[in-house]
């Protein structure tokens, strides 16, 4: 049975640890064996490395972006270490079964082991060119997918000793947004390029193992096409929301080979600016949000949340009030994070089950296997995090005392939560 990377339950228990002789030779009966085999439970369940490893391959955790981990994250926090990157503008850290990469400089990775430890950094010749980090994307084969932003658009694939990977270009036209992908290592790229009369076109393309499968084309005198964060779920569909310079954006869904199944429209005025906000679970479910879009005369949307079900029938529509700018998907529970306002959970009918009212400094989150919601930010010039449960009620505080401007996007593996800062120090916090 493959696993559901969209529920967000323990991953599997792979049994690690050997009873002693001495244990076997023993006949338990009645409440000895209860107490006995309760205890083997409880060695079993806290000693390392009886879980599978857990990785974080991208933005939002998976293909799916649903934001959660497959793990619980820590209970009682504290900061475990601080590694410096020596870069500047770091981005969202990503992690596999045994490293940490961490984007930064424009154009650079660096690679760090789970105690910290530097153990290669890569430097393209785009580094130092532009503020905004690269995108990377962890693939089979201990392969790094490095895509850079901003005026200097390459991309880079890395080998697990950091250089070059030779061979068919990976991205033949470069990421303008985060790509997507499953775990077999099947990725979905939206690529923005100018067109014969200057307008923003828009190339939303299938590639595994460096072949494109299939592209779609999205150009038009006079207007201009823009791409979120594609969706890749484990059976391959995926899931782009297309905006435009006209009366109608689309919610485009793919099947896994790159097919359309169908497209849902929604009032242009009211849907600008998904961009990362954007989610599934593996059954189909696409749960979207919208900035709050306003001038000094007219509201054009408060900030909504949409979610629109496996045939592309809109579920519910859900005001938010505010810029929607994440959204944690677990069985049966949404959650968004609204511009450093609140947290709002609905269930998956639509329907409001909490709200969490939020200092300002908190800046992003993720979620773990229990729905608990960890959310970083800096307050005083320190990096603070906070701990919401998945009914909406406040679990701990912590001060890292780590001076720092702003933080990156969150990655939670293996119960460890990590974190850049914008003067270039990665964080670990755990129990």
């Amino acid at each position: 049975m493959q696993k559901d990377p969209a529920v967000c339950l323990p991953g599997p228990v792979h049994i690690l640890c050997t009873v002693p002789p001495a244990m076997e030779a023993l006949t338990y009966r009645g409440d000895e064996l209860k107490k006995s085999l309760l205890l083997l439970a409880l060695v079993l369940a806290f000693l390392p490395g009886c879980h599978s490893p857990e990785s974080w391959r991208s933005y939002g955790g998976d293909g799916s972006r649903c934001l959660c981990a497959h793990q619980p994250g820590p209970n009682r926090p504290r900061l475990i270490w601080v590694a410096d990157l020596e870069g500047v503008n770091p981005g969202g850290p990503v992690v596999d079964s045994s490293s940490i990469y961490v984007p930064h400089s424009g154009g650079s990775v660096t690679k760090l082991s789970f105690d910290g430890a530097v153990e290669w950094r890569f430097d393209s010749w785009v580094s130092q060119r532009g503020d905004l980090p690269p995108h990377l994307l962890l693939l089979p084969g201990e392969k790094v997918l490095v895509s850079t932003q901003g005026a200097q658009e390459e991309t880079f694939l890395l080998n697990s000793d950091g250089a070059i990977t030779t061979g068919p270009a990976w991205l033949p036209w470069a990421a303008a947004m985060s790509p997507g992908a499953n775990s077999s290592g099947y990725i979905v790229v939206c690529h923005q390029f100018i067109g014969e009369a200057n307008d923003v076109s828009l190339r939303v393309y299938g590639i595994q193992g460096g072949q494109t499968l299939w592209r779609w084309d999205y150009a038009e005198k006079g207007q201009s096409f823009y791409g979120s964060n594609p969706v890749v779920l484990e059976d391959g569909r995926a899931f782009v929301f297309i905006e435009t310079e006209g009366e109608n954006n689309v919610l485009l869904a793919l099947d896994a080979a790159g097919s359309c199944r169908w497209q849902r429209e929604f009032p242009a005025q009211e849907t600008r600016g998904v961009g990362q906000a954007i989610a599934a679970s593996q059954e189909g479910v696409v749960v979207f949000g919208t900035p709050r879009i306003e001038d000094i005369s007219r509201v054009y949307s408060p900030g909504w949340l949409y979610a629109v079900g496996g045939e592309g029938e809109i579920l519910w529509q859900v005001n938010a009030g505010q810029r929607v700018e994440q959204i944690f998907i677990a069985p049966g529970l949404v959650v968004a994070n609204l511009l450093r306002t609140k947290l709002l959970a609905i269930n998956m009918e639509g329907e409001e089950l909490w709200q969490y009212p939020l200092a300002g400094w908190e800046s992003n989150g993720v979620m773990d296997s229990r729905g608990r919601i960890y959310l970083a930010g800096v307050l005083n010039n320190s990096v603070w995090l906070r701990a919401v449960d998945s009914k909406g009620r406040d679990v701990w505080q912590l001060d890292t005392k780590q001076p720092a401007q702003s933080v990156s996007c969150l990655a939670l593996a293996n119960g460890v939560i990590y974190l850049a800062t914008d003067n270039g120090k990665l964080l670990a916090i755990s129990d």
